[in-house]
């Protein structure tokens, strides 16, 4: 189901830097820290939920650290709109 809601941009975003002989080690690089970083939420869980956590307690946990989430989230697209800012102007 995920190849229909992101196949779209992620297969010629593969094929894009794949083309490129300087970014084909980073590349593959970049890609496995992608796959890494999207699985590892949906691991712990899965490892969770296969300890007998509920649903009600993953769902509580969850909204008792909305606040802090969205600060983290906030801080970390502000820090990346700063990278490339930076770089494009360097």
């Amino acid at each position: 189901l995920e190849v229909a809601c992101t196949g779209q941009v992620y297969l010629p975003t593969i094929i894009f830097v794949t083309s490129l002989p300087g970014m084909r080690k980073s590349g593959v690089l970049y890609l496995l820290l992608y796959n890494l970083m999207f699985i590892l939420p949906l691991a712990a869980v899965f490892i969770a939920a296969c300890r007998g956590t509920s649903s009600q307690t993953l769902s509580g946990l969850s909204k008792k650290h909305v606040p802090l989430v969205k600060l983290l989230t906030s801080l970390l697209f502000l820090g990346l709109a700063v990278g490339l800012w930076v770089a494009m102007l360097g």
